[in-house]
């Protein structure tokens, strides 16, 4: 297809639903909402939600993410609106909103369709071109940044099915532009093993980005060889009752209580691919989780099959003992073979009793939160991966990670405040077990460009070998908007992602960070959104800004003959302003 065809191609697909969304929407009534919709990350509901459990002393809603609206509202039911005064009324009412409004169009037999165009427009810019060169080194980076124009389309019928799609016209994460690292030309191996996955002598790693490392940027795409094709970013289709819910997903998932990330499945890509079931009640919920990945890494056009499978098989039971105790466990395990047996396709089994080595790893978790009082709570989550047990071999390095936070809310004027402080560790061994590991891998590819590989981790977004420290605090006023400030200190140790398993687990047995050289980093965040009051009741729009400062350095550890120092200090303030429409 030619260049000038794919300038016109999302005008000619997106300009007649559109003009259908205008002509329909009046006279538009609401009526209760699609019961199986599943409700983004991306969704204000999540925050309201834990800002109102906080501020009632109700303890936490469930972290096990996302939730259909069915079980929305049966988290909202448990608060007695009819009791709440001021912003935690405006909250609750807010919410309530969200998971009542039906889709646009509604007919006597149950079936209802819904259609959303969203229009952004984004600029960046950022002062340091020579140090901050990739997408990684932006804190609003490729999975926060909207594309130029999205439609979405949704299907449910009664209660009980629901189907969502969409389609985008956005920037990609690379370019034919981009400087390569050519895996094949390291020594010693042809094939590099980045964990577990090898990457082919043939695959693609971005050293350096043509459009990351340019000064200042828009999200409108000319010419069109910079468009992502991965797209659609969410497909869901979704089956449920009164208290259960079964989904095929392209979408973003969470599990955990983490503010700076959670340990075993976490919604800092800017997808995962899998399938889903959740069974809720008043006290107890299950999720079984099956996550799929690539693993074919060659960059050659049309060589997309899969050899082998991989897959995350996650089950979690969460226990919502009092209103102001929650906890909940996991037991998880990665699978990878070239044949794929159902037998361990058991949602009840125990998952560690799998010990063949080449193809499962299994990795648990707890998670605890408890309100201490109104407005105030701790919380707590661990992962391990591997433990020495009583006369078993040392052969395998402890793996694990922990972290624990205080969070606090208050009612100020028309809005509330909420500030969370929160300490993260994970030892150079987590998730870099010899054998199956916790990575993956996604190849992108654009109008223009071969397959180009990005590497990232499953669960905790910066890794192994890692200490994080982080504060945030946000100011909300219900359906009008947030101020947000941000802290995060980090440190990283000498485990990266072209550490074989292998040398992990024989040369990294010490605490976190190690290496004689450890990567430290401070990032400081303003952000701003602000909702533009409806003048057209059936339009959306929205104003955010965001600013930030990120300084770099190295820490040289002390030797038996130098004393500790610091060396490649670097910073850079990035900014990022944006404007949207959805109609």
């Amino acid at each position: 297809m030619s260049i000038r065809a794919h300038r016109f191609l999302p005008i000619l697909i997106l300009l007649p639903l559109l003009l259908l969304n205008c002509f329909t929407a009046f006279g538009q009534t609401a009526v209760p909402g699609a019961s199986q919709e599943i409700i983004p990350l991306s969704s204000p509901l999540y925050e309201d939600m834990d800002a109102l459990y906080l501020l009632t002393g109700s303890g936490t809603p469930s972290n096990a993410r996302p939730w259909s609206k069915t079980e929305a509202s049966l988290i909202l039911s448990r608060i007695d609106g009819e009791k709440l005064q001021g912003p935690a009324r405006a909250l609750y009412q807010s919410i309530s909103r969200i998971i009542q409004e039906g889709l646009r169009f509604q007919y006597d037999d149950g079936f209802q369709l819904g259609t959303t165009f969203d229009y952004a427009f984004e600029m960046y810019w950022h002062e340091n071109t020579e140090d901050f060169v990739k997408d990684t080194d932006w804190n609003y980076g490729f999975e926060q940044r909207k594309p130029m124009v999205k439609l979405s389309i949704s299907i449910a019928l009664h209660d009980y099915f629901y189907i969502f799609t969409d389609m985008q016209y956005g920037r990609n994460r690379f370019t034919d532009r981009d400087v390569f690292l050519e895996v094949g030309d390291r020594d010693p191996d042809p094939d590099i093993p980045i964990g577990s996955i090898i990457i082919s002598d043939s695959a693609k790693i971005v050293e350096h980005s043509a459009i990351y490392s340019t000064s200042f940027l828009t999200n409108i795409l000319v010419p069109t060889y910079d468009l992502d094709f991965q797209t659609p970013k969410r497909a869901i289709a979704a089956v449920g009752g009164e208290s259960w819910n079964f989904s095929l997903s392209r979408d973003k998932v969470s599990w955990g209580n983490g503010n700076s990330g959670n340990f075993i499945i976490d919604d800092h890509v800017d997808y995962h691919e899998f399938a889903r079931f959740t069974a809720f009640s008043d006290y107890f919920k299950y999720d079984f989780l099956n996550v799929f990945f690539e693993t074919n890494a060659n960059t050659a056009e049309g060589s997309s099959e899969d050899e082998t499978f991989r897959m995350f098989m996650a089950h979690r039971l969460e226990f919502r003992v009092k209103d102001i105790f929650t906890f909940a466990v996991s037991e998880n395990i990665m699978y990878q073979n070239d044949v794929l047996s159902l037998r361990y396709l058991n949602p009840a089994f125990i998952y560690h009793n799998l010990n063949v080595y080449v193809m499962f790893n299994a990795i648990a978790h707890i998670e605890v939160d408890y309100q201490l009082a109104p407005e105030l709570s701790i919380y707590g989550q661990a992962v391990l991966d591997q433990a020495v047990a009583p006369n078993e071999s040392t052969s395998k390095a402890d793996a694990y990670g922990y972290l624990a936070g205080l969070e606090h809310a208050a009612v100020i004027d028309r809005g509330i405040l909420i500030s969370s402080l929160e300490y993260a560790y994970a030892n150079p061994a987590l998730y870099r077990r010899d054998g199956m590991d916790f990575l993956m891998f996604r190849r992108y590819h654009g109008n223009g460009t071969s397959f180009i590989s990005h590497i990232d981790y499953i669960g905790y977004q910066y890794g192994s070998d890692t200490q994080a420290l982080q504060f945030d605090s946000s100011y909300r006023i219900p359906d009008l908007g947030a101020v947000r400030i941000m802290l995060l200190g980090l440190r990283k140790g000498a485990v990266d992602y072209f550490i074989t398993n292998e040398e992990v687990n024989n040369d990294f047995r010490t605490p976190a960070p190690s290496g004689p050289e450890v990567g430290e980093s401070l990032t400081a965040s303003l952000a701003v959104d602000y909702s533009i009051p409806g003048i057209i009741a059936w339009i959306d729009s929205q104003l955010w800004m965001q600013l930030d400062w990120i300084g770099k350095r190295t820490y040289v550890k002390p030797t038996d003959t130098e004393e500790a120092f610091y060396k490649d200090h670097t910073r850079d303030i990035q900014f990022t302003v944006g404007m949207s429409i959805s109609l």
